[in-house]
């Protein structure tokens, strides 16, 4: 079991890089399962990794989901990016546990790398609005299919809000509203798949703590931090990152 490789130390490590990967998502509002799940995979398996993200991700995205408000309004918008997402990602959790590590570390890998690239990304092409339901379905697909696997799919998630043109207070509740749908789907596959046992299950809620921590600090220092200047440098680091877990995966 998975659960019996957690050690003191790995606890100590992963709550420091929750309280680090919550006070990013404080100061940019994204990248949390990008941020834990990338460094976390530096030192552990992947699927600990996983594991660990998954109660800390619903609980900070419900609380933002609660704080944006509009939750009918969110809902009614993104039904078909939501519903196509959660089945798909339900049924590619499943397929988690068959998967090999090294496949696993190096699709990690490439979503980091997708997720910095997205987010260096300008305004792509707007998306026609009698297109929109079918656009949201393949977006949804897509991100079931990276999620289920990699517990990371912000790139087709944020590809869309920012091609459908919302608003920027629009796009932060969308966003929490979607990674929560997400997030649900994929605990329960790890939980149905043999992959969030008693021991992993505790370990990561206690994470909760640390990353609520961080998400204050976070959104503390985004006051005084140059935002522009913090986000370059938050995605060149994990860029890099997310190419040595390709490197890693390629040479063993």
């Amino acid at each position: 079991m998975l659960g019996e490789l957690i050690t003191i130390e790995l606890l100590l490590l992963a709550a420091g890089v929750f309280l680090l990967a919550g006070t990013v998502k404080g100061v940019l509002g994204i990248g949390l399962p990008t941020i834990s799940i990338s460094m976390l995979a530096q030192f552990v398996e992947p699927r600990i990794a996983i594991a660990f993200l998954l109660f800390p991700a619903v609980i900070t995205n419900s609380w933002q989901v609660y704080r944006g408000g509009n939750v009918l309004q969110s809902a009614r918008k993104l039904w078909p990016f939501v519903l196509s997402m959660a089945v798909v990602m339900f049924v590619a959790s499943l397929f988690a546990a068959r998967a090999s590590t090294q496949t696993l570390i190096a699709g990690i890998g490439v979503m980091v790398v997708l997720w910095t690239i997205t987010s260096f990304i300008g305004a792509p092409p707007q998306v026609p609005k009698h297109l929109d339901r079918s656009v949201q379905v393949f977006c949804g697909v897509v991100s079931g299919v990276m999620g289920g696997l990699t517990a990371i799919w912000s790139p087709p998630m944020v590809m869309y809000l920012v091609s459908s043109g919302c608003e920027k207070n629009d796009f932060v509740r969308y966003t929490g509203f979607i990674i929560l749908c997400g997030t649900i789907p994929l605990t329960l596959g790890y939980i149905v798949g043999g992959l969030l046992d008693r021991s992993l299950a505790i370990a990561s809620a206690m994470m909760i703590v640390p990353t609520l921590l961080g998400f204050s600090i976070g959104e503390y220092l985004r006051r005084f931090l140059g935002g522009q200047q913090f986000q370059k440098a938050v995605l060149i680091v994990f860029c890099l990152m997310g190419l040595n877990l390709i490197r890693r995966a390629l040479l063993v």
